[in-house]
């Protein structure tokens, strides 16, 4: 189930964010019976102020690392709505003015009210939300960010001590944890937390354009009908492997930095970044991640051999041009066959990238339960970074817009469960994208913080008038929106690449 934004309190200030209510303002709560310990709701009856403590997800298909959540900011409501299709939230947790739209018939056990006496039962009522604000509101979620960003600060700085000495330890998928649909001979891990981004760009960029310059190479020997040079490929595929293990954000900002004019090749070197992430956060290991990586660069080949006007052509394709267009797949499989690839991983989740779950894909229309693991992820990669780039008939979504897209067409065009995995992979907003601030400022998001995925460090760009600042200013939204709470800072939405005019080459490490 899809949620727009706007489901949450209609509400707001004069700068048009929502209230969140005060609890010291809140009207005294009907005496009709004891408050509900737990209560199930649609996710569509969301409110900021509600407190939640269950989604039928889980906590671990969420951003949220600790369990349990006061939904301060409507972007949260947003995230679980993506997510999820119902919660359960704690009414006593939760700002009494948020529950006033629920049915009290639900809210309230009428029948617990002692003796029938509803004077005692709505003090014990008051007393009680007014103990759980006291111990366990605003203290304990703020006293739990620093605990939490305290062990953070401890594993970051031992995992930076064992990146020196080789590459990032990980440890296996615990049996209880790994996902029924991924194939029993595949072995899954948990990898650490990935390095910050200051510091891991140069290499990313690096790694990145090896990996394009490969798949160029590559295209140029084919259309010369020359002797290609799979090694120099190999090569590539560990190097985009082996950095996204170590720094997975750091890599999808750095393949926005390419030049998005060579077609094909960037297409080929954004799938190949996707495909990788989304294959570590299931925790496919190394070999596997240069498979990924080899099959995102090398997916699209077959449009070599098509007519650039067709490639280029603005408007919708008629008929027979759609039906020509299709026979990039075929070809590209010929033209990999034809130079020696033998893997049958690798050609059959190229094979399958425009296939669908329900049978109604192309060229074969495979069924979803005859797919490999890897064509159904290729086809979600493959899919998201056509969205998010500028493609000749429709200018590009922003990535919010491009996972809303993709969860619409979950269980039709693409296979749920692995959706909401490569929402985790890549986040809502993430690293190297464009957002619009609750200020009217733009930012790109430079890095994720584990605790907060919606706080994460920015680098603001204009002021709120949208004017390019002469010193674009680094902010952790996180520590901000903690030191000035409740006035915090929040991302309003998310944006396309350039929008504003905004050149992503021209900011940040763009140097390095």
């Amino acid at each position: 189930m899809l949620v727009e934004c706007w489901l949450t309190d209609s509400r707001t200030d004069k700068k048009g964010m929502p209230i969140l209510n005060d609890p010291s303002s809140s009207p005294t709560p009907p005496a009709i019976g004891l408050l509900r310990s737990v209560l199930a709701l649609p996710v569509d009856a969301l409110r900021t102020g509600m407190y939640v403590v269950d989604l039928d997800c889980g906590w671990a298909a969420t951003p949220f690392l600790l369990e349990g959540l006061l939904l301060e900011d409507p972007e949260d409501i947003c995230t679980i709505a993506l997510l999820a299709q119902q919660v359960t939230i704690d009414p006593g947790r939760s700002l009494f003015a948020a529950l006033q739209e629920l049915d009290q018939a639900t809210l309230y056990d009428i029948s617990a009210s002692p003796n029938g006496k509803e004077g005692p039962a709505d003090q014990r009522l008051q007393h009680y939300r007014e103990k759980i604000r006291h111990d366990d509101g605003d203290h304990v979620s703020r006293s739990g960010r620093l605990e939490h960003g305290w062990h953070t600060l401890r594993r970051t700085l031992s995992n930076w001590i064992a990146g020196l000495f080789g590459r990032p330890t990980a440890r296996r998928l615990p049996a209880a944890q790994r996902p029924d649909y991924i194939p029993d001979d595949i072995a899954l891990v948990m990898y650490p937390l990935p390095e910050a981004t200051n510091t891991a760009m140069p290499q990313a960029i690096a790694a990145c354009a090896k990996g394009e310059a490969a798949l160029e190479r590559i295209a140029q020997d084919m259309i010369a009908h020359r002797d290609t040079d799979m090694d120099s490929l190999q090569a590539a595929s560990d190097a985009l492997a082996e950095n996204m293990i170590r720094r997975p954000g750091t890599m999808i900002w750095a393949a926005k930095m390419r030049d998005k004019n060579n077609g094909i090749y960037h297409h080929g070197l954004s799938v190949a970044i996707y495909l990788t992430a989304l294959g570590r956060q299931l925790g496919f290991q190394h070999e596997q991640l240069a498979d990924l990586a080899t099959v995102g660069l090398l997916l699209d080949l077959g449009k070599i051999e098509l007519d650039h006007a067709l490639l280029d052509k603005p408007g919708k394709l008629d008929d027979v041009e759609i039906l020509i267009m299709q026979t990039h797949v075929q070809r590209g499989i010929e033209m990999l066959m034809a130079t020696g690839v033998t893997s049958s991983l690798i050609l059959s989740a190229i094979a399958e990238h425009h296939e669908r779950v329900d049978g109604k894909g192309y060229p074969e229309r495979i069924p979803g339960m005859s797919l490999s693991i890897f064509g159904k992820m290729a086809a979600i990669a493959d899919a998201y970074a056509a969205m998010v780039n500028p493609r000749p008939y429709a200018p590009a979504f922003s990535p919010y817009e491009a996972m809303k897209q993709l969860f619409a067409g979950s269980e039709s065009r693409w296979f749920a469960p692995l959706v909401e995995q490569f929402v985790q992979a890549i986040g809502i907003f993430p690293v190297g994208s464009l957002v619009e601030l609750s200020s009217g400022e733009v930012a790109i998001v430079i890095q994720h913080n584990p605790y907060r995925r919606l706080e994460p460090l920015i680098l603001i760009l204009t002021d709120s008038t949208k004017t390019k600042l002469p010193a674009p200013r680094e902010l952790d939204m996180l520590k901000h929106n903690f030191s000035v709470a409740p006035e915090v800072l929040r991302i309003a939405s998310g944006l396309p690449d350039g929008a504003h005019d905004i050149a992503m080459q021209d900011f940040y490490l763009r140097q390095a």
